[in-house]
C-alpha cells in the first residue's frame, strides 16, 4: 500500500511538470513536490535498511540550493519580461 502511494506521488509529479510546462512557476513547485517525495523514499529506505541518515541532510542541502536558484531566476525572468511563461524565455539572443 506504501509503495503504491509513493509510486502514484511520484508520477502525479511527473504529470505536473509535463503538464504546466509553460509556467516557470508551476515547473518550480512540480519539481520541489518531486525532491519532497525523493527525500521521503530515501528516508524510508534508509530507515529500512538502518544507514546513517547523513546522506539525506547532504540531499536537503541541495534540493535547498536548486529551489533558491529557481526562485531567483523567476524573480529575474519576471522582472525583465513582466510574466512567467516559457515562451518567452529567449536562450540564444542574436
Amino acid at each position: 500500500m506504501m509503495m503504491n502511494l509513493k509510486i502514484f506521488f511520484f508520477i502525479s509529479s511527473c504529470f505536473m511538470y509535463s503538464y504546466y510546462y509553460k509556467h516557470i512557476l508551476l515547473t518550480l513547485i512540480s519539481l520541489e513536490f518531486m525532491m519532497v517525495n525523493m527525500i521521503y523514499n530515501l528516508y524510508y529506505l534508509m530507515m529500512i535498511n538502518e544507514i546513517n541518515l547523513f546522506m539525506i541532510t547532504i540531499f536537503l542541502g541541495i534540493s535547498v540550493c536548486e529551489s533558491v536558484l529557481g526562485l531567483s531566476l523567476l524573480i529575474n525572468l519576471v522582472r525583465l519580461s513582466g510574466n512567467d511563461y516559457n515562451n518567452n524565455m529567449k536562450l540564444l539572443k542574436c
